[in-house]
């Protein structure tokens, strides 16, 4: 058991800090070309969280929250890029996403 625990620690020491790799890239960088298929939203008072599992769902990427992603949205939003529609909900929330391959990572804009 105690070697098992110090081979984890070991690794994960081991993990880089960086909360994304070197080809990690700001997914709503001013200028970003919306390429997501188009959905309509009609939300009342929804969960943040439950906003970007469902954006995932209809994007076929992961979402990765930060502990302190929380509160919640009321939005409509008619034919708009499930991408747009994302980075929409961040602005709103003073958030940054992080895009590497299909995994987005979701934190507050002051980390």
């Amino acid at each position: 058991m105690r070697v098992a625990l110090a081979v984890a620690v070991a690794l994960m020491t081991s993990i880089p800090t960086s909360p994304a790799s070197a080809d990690a890239r700001d997914a709503c960088a001013r200028g970003t070309r919306w390429r997501g298929r188009t959905v309509d939203l009609d939300l009342k008072e929804a969960a943040i969280p439950d906003v970007f599992r469902m954006l995932s769902d209809v994007g076929g990427i992961n979402v990765v929250l930060g502990d302190d992603v929380r509160g919640s949205v009321t939005l409509r939003l008619r034919k708009v890029p499930w991408d747009q529609a994302l980075c929409t909900v961040a602005r709103t929330k003073q958030l940054r996403v992080i895009v590497d391959g299909n995994v987005y990572l979701v934190l507050p804009r002051s980390r």
